[in-house]
């Protein structure tokens, strides 16, 4: 009986050292296996990127600048879904061209171009010329010190572009992030942030959303004249930001093109919340030529001196000059739980045309104004407009 018990133990003992072996030797066989599955993508006879499923691809840095943007653009420049991870630090010499359907994960990992970082060049004046962009993560700069002095990320004539957790650095006198002509935007837990010397009398923004026409939007203008028809961007999401610049963040009109001037050239469905939002030489939020927006939860601070005039409010919405929409109050702007601080005035909403605002709805504020408590608030030619369980102060 005792032998049999210990013969039981014998087998017992080397069934489980068997098992054990087979699950490790196992283990090991499926990681050598995974690893021997992904296919190398070769281009310009570099491997460049491990390919880990159809459209999933780990890039390989090449060794050179002007090598990885190739070799990115390579892997992002078709318009079949692909995810492009970037796992290192790496240097690009210009601008990285994606095409419809793109992910690009960069974590938090720094990209630096000699140039700027990302672009698109359409080639049709429609919100379907570009879509199903995604970016997330990735620090993103100029080579220089002082920042680019133009636009690191220019998107125009897009919809459902998504940008996260992106820190961007630029310029001043440049734009961080540009968007034209485009129709359902996020942009979610960004950092803008502006390099160099802020000049006194400078008005460019780091988060610009703009309308198409010749001088709003040079670069399209080259491009093809026919892109430049005045097309404005709409429901357009920025959330969770912190934005700091010249403006912090704008929504543009078109300065001396009258022609564009009118109902049809105005943004709609601004959607701005919980973002910290600075100002140095002029407004540190400013909404022109838009018919519906909210701005909600937000701190706005606008540092530009009261001698800038109207450059020195705090959160502006305003219609320029023109032919602006017909007044409704299905078109609302609402302006709720903010903290806002501003020289001639802390939040200020006007019409310099003959058409009011729709429904204008502030409450729950605090507002500063250096010009004066009564100034803090000041909400003009609207239709209907609630002002409520707001506090002003001078500051």
């Amino acid at each position: 009986m005792k032998k049999i018990k210990q013969l039981l133990f014998i087998t017992f003992t080397l069934t489980i050292i068997t098992g054990l072996f087979c699950f490790c030797g196992n283990t090991s066989y499926a990681k050598n296996a995974k690893k021997a599955s992904r296919k190398k993508i070769t281009y310009q006879h570099k491997v460049i990127a491990y390919q880990d499923s159809p459209a999933i691809y780990d890039f390989i840095p090449t060794g050179s600048a002007a090598g990885n943007r190739r070799a990115l653009n390579h892997l992002i420049s078709s318009d079949k879904p692909k995810i492009i991870n970037i796992n290192n630090d790496i240097s690009i010499d210009t601008y990285l061209r994606p095409g419809n359907n793109t992910t690009i994960n960069a974590g938090n990992h720094t990209i630096t171009s000699g140039s700027g970082v990302i672009i698109n060049d359409p080639t049709a004046a429609s919100y379907d010329n570009f879509k199903n962009l995604t970016i997330n993560g990735g620090v993103w700069k100029n080579s220089s010190s002082s920042g680019l002095k133009g636009t690191m990320m220019r998107i125009s004539y897009a919809s459902d572009i998504s940008i996260n957790d992106a820190t961007v650095y630029c310029n001043y006198t440049g734009h961080g992030i540009e968007l034209i002509a485009c129709n359902g935007v996020s942009i979610n837990g960004c950092k803008l942030i502006p390099q160099g010397k802020c000049p006194k009398k400078c008005v460019e923004e780091q988060l610009q959303i703009d309308l198409a026409t010749p001088k709003t939007a040079p670069g399209l203008y080259r491009l093809s004249p026919k892109l430049c028809n005045g097309t404005p961007s709409k429901n357009i999401s920025v959330t969770n930001c912190t934005v700091s610049g010249a403006r912090g963040i704008c929504a543009s009109f078109p300065g001396s093109e009258s022609k564009y001037r009118k109902a049809g050239n105005y943004h709609s469905n601004i959607t701005i919340e919980n973002c910290n939002i600075t100002g140095k030489s002029a407004e540190a939020l400013a909404l022109f030529n838009t018919k519906s927006a909210t701005v909600k939860n937000c701190r706005v601070t606008t540092k530009t001196p009261l001698k800038r005039n109207s450059y020195s409010v705090g959160l502006a919405v305003a219609y320029q000059k023109g032919s602006s929409p017909k007044t409704s109050i299905k078109n609302k702007v609402v302006i709720e739980n903010n903290i806002v601080k501003g020289g001639r005035q802390g939040i200020f909403i006007f019409s310099h045309t003959s058409k009011k605002f729709g429904k204008v709805i502030v409450k729950k504020n605090r507002a500063y104004a250096r010009s004066g408590k009564r100034n803090a608030i000041r909400v003009i030619s609207a239709k209907k407009k609630q002002v409520s369980k707001n506090k002003t102060k001078k500051w």
